[in-house]
């Protein structure tokens, strides 16, 4: 069964850059929630050079990922303006891990007037993290701070809280305890499980609460997405498997570790027949469109299975891991491939995907964040593309408790971006 949503996306952008400014000088920090691309680096460095006189330098906080890449720093060194040769380059992962790239943020902090730039912010939402921890402590010594993101959380309202300290601790003025009674009250999630969910009353309270810090959004992805839920019936004989499977698992245990079952009986049904036979041909219907397609997996072991049954035997494609050479796949995909398996979390540069305007998550994902990362390679400037998102789901209920998952924090997301733009919610 096939349900097709479809979904048009308008324009979701504001900025004043005067006012802004103004913001900024007043509170000493801000928030700009915008996508992907030059023009969050470009207003991002204009609130920096607002204040020039008043610092010595600029420190840019991001994921490695991002630094390593040439069009990103190329990016923020063409709109250093009167600030070239006072910016200091840390990433995310550095500050967390190496003591000598933590002292040494920490000391030219404590030595110098700083304004810190902190990109893709939602990386600081754990307050557990090593990198979170060392951030915070060192809040009040940056004489500004600026957060970016174009996704204000992607697990839950819980997401806003470390970075909102980051900005100001005056703004909520509570613990993280005090913060999950208030915003995350329990709700009954159908499975005789009571969890913490945000209510679009909590989720437009706390964005009240951060309003003046808010200099400037951008919510507009650039293109039209049209998206495609299939959902396949096990066959008599892998449904029997699968639940003799499940009982053997499950036999003599009084407790399980959730994420395990979930690694487990997945991996076990995700090369279901139907499944599987919907694959080879909708690919084979993309390529006949002379179009390009991604196809994210979640286990490794799905390139091997695919290569070997031979549903793709005549078409060229290609494979990106953790260990892949991410430069080489990337530009035989723009070249030549007209298909690329992707496993969840590679961190690969911005990809050039004008030629793709198709996703297929194959293997589904309770991490929302995974499901997003991936619509960031689709970013396009031009706002011309259609983009065709099919979701492949087996009528299991471990895949409607991840659909369901999933829709919850979607729309915790598509609330927040409504209440911060104050207009219509998006989806992603």
């Amino acid at each position: 069964m096939i349900n097709n949503k479809k979904m048009d996306r308008t324009m979701r952008s504001n900025l004043d850059l005067e006012l802004a400014c103004e913001k900024m000088k007043d509170l000493k920090a801000g928030a700009l929630f915008m996508q992907v691309g030059s023009q969050k680096i470009e207003t991002a460095l204009a609130l920096a050079q607002c204040v020039e006189q008043e610092i010595d330098f600029v420190i840019w906080i991001a994921p490695a990922f991002f630094i390593a890449t040439k069009a990103y720093q190329e990016d923020i060194k063409k709109n250093l303006g009167k600030l070239e040769g006072r910016i200091y380059f840390f990433s995310i992962e550095g500050i967390s891990i190496s003591d000598a790239k933590y002292l040494q943020l920490y000391n030219l902090v404590d030595e110098y007037k700083t304004f810190c730039i902190v990109d893709e912010s939602i990386t600081i939402k754990n307050t557990e993290a090593g990198r979170t921890k060392r951030l915070l402590s060192m809040r009040q010594k940056f004489l500004y701070r600026l957060i970016l993101c174009g996704t204000p959380l992607t697990q839950g309202l819980i997401d806003m809280y470390s970075q909102l300290q980051f900005l100001d601790s005056n703004i909520l003025k509570m613990t993280e305890a005090q913060f999950t009674n208030i915003f995350l009250p329990f709700v009954d999630d159908d499975t005789d499980t009571w969890r913490r969910w945000s209510t679009p009353e909590h989720e437009a309270q706390l964005i009240q609460l951060m309003r003046p810090y808010i200099l400037g959004y951008d919510f507009d992805p650039r293109y039209k997405i049209r998206y495609y839920d299939m959902y396949f019936e096990l066959t008599p004989k892998e449904e029997v498997s699968y639940k003799i499977e499940k009982e053997k698992f499950l036999k003599g245990r009084h407790r399980v570790d959730f994420l395990q079952i979930v690694q487990r009986f997945q991996y076990f049904y995700t090369i279901s027949k139907n499944k599987v036979n919907e694959l080879f041909r909708l690919v084979r219907e993309i390529i006949e469109r002379k179009e390009k397609v991604i196809i994210y997996i979640k286990f490794k072991s799905e390139i091997k299975f695919f290569k070997e049954c031979g549903g793709f035997d005549g078409l060229k494609y290609v494979a990106m891991t953790s260990v892949s050479d991410k430069k080489k796949v990337l530009e035989k995909f723009e070249n030549s491939a007209d298909i690329m398996f992707c496993t969840y979390k590679v961190e690969a540069p911005h990809l050039n995907t004008n030629g793709c305007n198709n996703i297929i998550y194959f293997t589904q994902t309770f991490d929302y964040k995974d499901k997003l990362q991936c619509l960031y390679h689709l970013y396009d400037v031009n706002g011309n593309r259609e983009v065709n998102i099919y979701n492949f789901w087996v009528k299991t209920g471990l895949e409607k408790l991840i659909e369901d998952n999933l829709l919850r924090k979607e729309n915790s997301l598509s609330n927040v971006c409504k209440f911060i733009s104050e207009e219509g919610a998006i989806k992603l």
